[in-house]
């Protein structure tokens, strides 16, 4: 159940730096950024940093998901190395931030094809680990 896991981590984590934040400033308070926020950052190139800390297995909502190098989806800088299929078997290795939202890193057992996949394609939202 990744879905609630990560759902209910986030509602934890808010809830946690809102009990926390009283009596401290807001340089004082610190928890796990939102997952749900928009771009961090710009990205300027697409060599990502990843490790397999997840290690379990779902696949994409469609076909003809886009595999990139990296977990953004501007054109040249993350190419397209491959696409998922709905029937093809993939490893969530970790998940990162990227262009609207997040990304899980995934090696696709079909193809041999690993990058990066946006998670709102992909079952259970992907990766519950983050790279």
């Amino acid at each position: 159940m990744k879905p609630f896991a990560r759902r209910f981590a986030g509602l934890a984590a808010s809830a946690m730096l809102a009990v926390a934040a009283v009596g401290f400033t807001a340089g004082q308070a610190s928890a796990e950024p939102d997952r749900s926020t928009a771009d961090v950052g710009v990205q300027t190139s697409c060599s990502h940093a990843w490790s397999v800390k997840d290690g379990s297995t779902g696949w994409t909502l469609g076909n003809g998901v886009n595999i990139r190098t990296g977990p953004h989806n501007s054109s040249p800088t993350c190419t397209i190395v491959g696409q998922a299929q709905n029937a093809h078997d993939l490893r969530y290795d970790c998940w990162d931030y990227g262009t609207g939202g997040t990304w899980s890193h995934i090696y696709d057992y079909n193809t041999g094809v690993s990058g990066w996949i946006k998670d709102s394609l992909l079952f259970d939202n992907g990766a519950l680990y983050r790279c």
